[in-house]
């Protein structure tokens, strides 16, 4: 059997994002065929294959952050096929899944966690987490808890976009009433204020080209055709996923709500949507009060806007754009802005298409 691990790629690197997994178990794979696909902090790879022979298991999952050097995957060699398939595999039950998220373990590092039956049960992640803190005095007044999944991934792509990208930030004040829609196209209910946020924005950024936009390295823009919206949304445990609407500047407002709706529901139970194609994101922080905050850029987006809640009694509410300064200087900035308060002053109907 060989193990295939994370190679290193670059002096100072010490972990990767696994993005994508491109053979299945039981797969055959010749040397040099692209095997899974990693993000560093300065770019994405295909890793191949160092041999041939049969993928037995991974040891991963998309979206998992892993040091360099761990191992990813077993592969057996010609005259090995089939060997690993004869053991028989331990039954990890749903609520044992359940309880190793709630302690921040992957599914990847469960599946190989040693069981002390034929099945993984709650008392043998207790003893895999006891053993992963070590011999920690526990009258020390203090816990360690490993992040889970989820949130070790945001942390790293937080770390690999503040390496990258050049933050700028500019804001202005609207009135919140033009934000207020009516319900059409048999809606029961009309859609909210952020909601209508997102749909003017999107609609405002198929006008402004770098706000479609990527920047693929220092060189190099990318343009989308489309615009791609993505709301930031909270879960459970201090969870922070992204739910993304793809092609919101064509769908009308009953559509974009409708999109939002399925989207958010997806990304809560399935996870972060983020992509490469992913150009704007948003924040809006309206039950907790939040009045005025300078969002964090996370890569690949060009641009994050935070929508406060209206304070006073002037009914205006505080709209914060951070952008990167490698893609968009202060002046194209403060047009998108002054387009988007331009196109908010229009009546806000559920069926409005035009632009």
């Amino acid at each position: 059997m060989l193990d295939i691990c994370v190679p290193q790629l670059g002096e100072g690197l010490r972990e990767v994002r696994i993005v994508e997994l491109l053979r299945r178990s039981g797969d055959l794979v010749k040397r040099g065929d692209a095997l899974y696909v990693i993000e560093t902090d300065k770019s994405t790879v295909e890793l191949e294959s160092p041999d041939n022979g049969q993928l037995i298991e991974w040891r991963v999952a998309p979206g998992d952050v892993v040091p360099i050097g761990s191992r990813v995957a077993v592969l057996a060699g010609p005259n090995e096929k089939g060997r690993a398939s004869a053991a028989i595999p331990v039954l990890i039950p749903p609520r044992t899944r359940a309880y190793a998220r709630a302690k921040g373990i992957s599914d990847a590092e469960l599946e190989a966690l040693p069981a002390t039956s034929g099945k993984l049960l709650p008392a043998d992640i207790d003893a895999h987490v006891a053993h992963r803190r070590g011999s920690a005095d526990p009258t020390a007044g203090f816990v360690d808890r490993k992040l889970a999944p989820v949130q070790r991934s945001l942390v790293y792509r937080l770390r690999r976009s503040a390496s990258v990208i050049i933050p700028g930030t500019i804001a202005i004040e609207i009135p919140w009433s033009c934000l207020i829609g009516e319900a059409s196209d048999g809606a029961v209910s009309r859609p909210t204020p952020f909601q209508v946020f997102g749909h003017a924005v999107a609609r405002v950024a198929k006008d402004h080209p770098r706000f479609r936009s990527t920047m693929l390295n220092d060189e190099v823009i990318r343009e989308y055709e489309q615009v791609n919206v993505g709301f930031a949304l909270a879960r459970a445990d201090n969870e922070l996923i992204v739910a993304v609407v793809k092609n919101a500047d064509g769908l009308t407002l009953a559509q974009f709500v409708r999109a939002c709706a399925q989207q958010m529901r997806t990304a809560l139970r399935a996870g972060d949507q983020t992509a490469e194609d992913t150009q704007i994101l948003l924040t809006h922080l309206g039950e907790f009060d939040v009045v005025d905050a300078v969002p964090t850029l996370v890569a690949p987006a060009s641009a994050v806007l935070f929508l406060g809640t209206p304070s006073g009694t002037n009914g205006r509410t505080r709209v914060v754009m951070t952008f990167d300064h490698r893609l968009i200087n202060g002046a194209s900035a403060a047009r998108f802005l002054q387009a988007l308060n331009a196109r908010l002053a229009r009546p806000v109907t559920g069926h409005h298409t035009g632009r």
